[in-house]
């Protein structure tokens, strides 16, 4: 396991991956093909450094402010400065500059942290996040005809819980970037059981239309 130390200044420079169609929650497993000279350098670097790299969420030029910091927990090199890793989502940084384009961007960042804790009341709307997110997973199991639902533990923590539920939804990249920016606990449960309520109600009339789809079918071939 790599471990950044934390450093004394309120700011530091750490290398930066541009990722469109990518928000990395903290706790997020991001398996990554390496292949782009500028990544292939910076990868090197941060493996033989033992260094960890932000994770930034860009659509066209545009890049977003938050990002959460990605160590790299196993890789394969495959040649030519080419690599297959897998890294996983550890902290949230907020860029305050970027500062180098090459050999490959870098960015002055902060650690980008709640504002509040968990309270006795959060925890218990954590309890009802739970119990959306079990409901929404056995839905979409039969939505889809997969297990999804028995392969997802929903852990206790509930910072935890809530990035994990953010991160596997099928919510769109903006309203995932909205939920990494949510610097308070409170606005982030406010927000995820807003959108939990959401995705059970559509997936409950998806899958009632699944259920009726074929009821129309056969009722159409019997008039014919």
């Amino acid at each position: 396991m790599y471990v950044m130390a934390l450093s004394k200044k309120s700011s530091f420079k750490c290398p930066v991956f541009l990722l469109p169609g990518i928000v990395l929650f903290p706790g997020m497993d991001l398996p990554l093909h390496i292949f782009e000279d500028k990544y292939k350098d910076m990868v090197t670097n941060c493996i033989k450094d033992k260094k960890l790299f932000g994770v930034v969420y860009t659509k066209g030029n545009l890049c977003a402010d938050v990002g959460t910091l990605a160590e790299i927990i196993s890789y394969e090199e495959l040649g030519g400065g080419k690599y297959n890793l897998l890294a996983e989502g550890k902290r949230r940084f907020k860029i305050l500059d970027m500062v180098s384009e090459d050999p490959y961007y870098e960015a002055l960042v902060e650690y980008y942290d709640d504002k509040d804790k968990v309270t006795i009341k959060i925890k218990e709307s954590i309890k009802e996040i739970k119990t959306l997110s079990k409901k929404a997973l056995k839905l979409f199991d039969e939505v889809s005809k997969q297990k999804m639902s028995s392969n997802i533990k929903l852990p206790d923590d509930p910072n935890e819980l809530l990035f994990l539920v953010a991160a596997n939804l099928s919510w769109s990249f903006v309203t995932k970037l909205t939920l990494l920016e949510t610097i308070s606990v409170k606005d982030r449960v406010k927000k995820i059981t807003k959108l939990l309520h959401e995705e059970v109600e559509k997936l409950e009339v998806t899958l009632e239309n699944k259920k009726t789809k074929p009821v129309v079918e056969t009722n159409g071939h019997l008039g014919l």
